[in-house]
């Protein structure tokens, strides 16, 4: 929808996005691409899930219908992240209105076509409008996660809140389980090394499991986009002697604060307790960390200096959004928990797996991934 508002933001979007579309790695659809080929192996992927034919062929219509409908604020864009970014912001400005807020009026939107999971806020010169982008495969790193998040919570599902949890036993459950432990290392080494789910079969969910980790992707998507509106709303990047740490913990809790009310309605057809509780940002925080924990390995640099504080150091600041809510805060801890220790025990276990990759194997592998990143547009 055009607005006047952004317009200087949409401008400057259009010449930032032009500019990176052009790059011959950048991650935008090819105009001779052909998705009957995708759309087959798709019908037979849900197949081998267990939907039934009609399922699938309703599944295949909504998401045609849905992406033919998609806006096109980053031409060549593929329309999934348009549409599926469209409805994050349309979700999160309808919330900040509620409550009150106007600076979502000064927003633009777009897919950034690099690889690589992530959103961004872009300040405008001279004025208060801002860029919320996302990255091309932040949906698709999301799903993934939250595919293997749920797996890993039903291998015992209240053994994750009980008193009785140690961190020896929970790694013990993850490695009798080591179709489970590689599809976790497969999704890692994948981003780490592409920035995409190149190298991760397409498995879908089955019919029972879908609920969930359609709820916990969702959680883990708006938290990234609604922490960026964060940014934008508190006026971070404006102010060059600005506390960075401070600046990441503000635009945390405007992401809790506006998630919360969302989780809530959302009936699918119960509410959404991952993205009420916050949970949602637990596992993509953790999981973002040890990504780069993978990229490191292969020979990406770490961040310089102390400009963002750690996951775990963010996910300690959630729980003074529950204050207020005294009387479901032991709900809402409990998802927290449960959530931070499946991926506490996902990051012990991966860190023994890249301990024990030779040092042959490890160089071959650092040298092909800056070889391909080499090729790739830059943010």
């Amino acid at each position: 929808m055009k607005r006047e508002d952004n317009e200087a933001a949409r401008d400057l979007w259009s010449q930032m996005f032009n500019r990176m579309a052009t790059h011959p790695g950048a991650a935008v659809v090819d105009p001779e691409y052909d998705p009957r080929e995708d759309e087959a192996r798709t019908h037979a992927a849900f197949a081998a899930a267990g939907w039934r034919e009609d399922e699938i062929d309703a599944i295949l219509a909504s998401s045609k219908e849905r992406n033919a409908k998609a806006p096109s604020t980053s031409p060549g864009a593929n329309p999934s992240a348009e549409a599926l970014h469209a409805v994050l912001c349309d979700d999160i400005e309808a919330e900040m209105a509620r409550q009150g807020l106007e600076t979502q009026k000064n927003v633009a939107r777009g897919i950034e076509p690099i690889t690589g999971p992530f959103a961004s806020k872009a300040g405008v010169i001279m004025t208060e409008q801002s860029i919320i982008t996302i990255g091309a495969f932040t949906f698709r790193f999301c799903g993934l996660i939250a595919k293997a998040f749920y797996r890993t919570i039903m291998l015992d599902p209240t053994y994750w809140q009980s008193d009785q949890f140690t961190t020896e036993f929970a790694n013990l459950l993850l490695r009798r389980n080591m179709p489970l432990a590689l599809y976790w290392n497969r999704i890692f080494m994948s981003f780490a090394m592409s920035g995409t789910n190149i190298t991760v079969p397409f498995e879908p969910s089955d019919p029972t499991q879908v609920l969930l980790v359609e709820q916990v992707a969702r959680a883990m998507e708006l938290f990234v986009v609604a922490h960026e509106y964060g940014h934008h709303h508190h006026g971070h990047g404006r102010d060059a002697n600005a506390d960075a740490r401070i600046e990441e913990f503000e635009a945390d809790q405007f992401s809790l604060r506006i998630g919360r009310p969302i989780g809530e309605r959302d009936r699918t057809p119960i509410w959404n307790p991952y993205l009420a509780s916050g949970s949602g940002g637990v596992v993509v925080l953790k999981a973002l960390e040890t990504l780069r924990r993978f990229e490191h390995a292969l020979g990406a640099p770490m961040p310089r200096g102390n400009t963002h504080p750690s996951a775990d150091e963010r996910i300690a600041h959630f729980d003074s959004v529950a204050v207020l809510e005294p009387v479901i805060f032991k709900t809402l801890k409990g998802f927290r928990i449960a959530s931070l220790r499946v991926m506490d025990t996902v990051e012990s276990l991966l860190d023994d797996f890249l301990a024990v990759i030779p040092e042959d194997d490890r160089g071959r592998l650092a040298a092909m991934r800056r070889e391909l990143w080499e090729q790739l547009p830059k943010p």
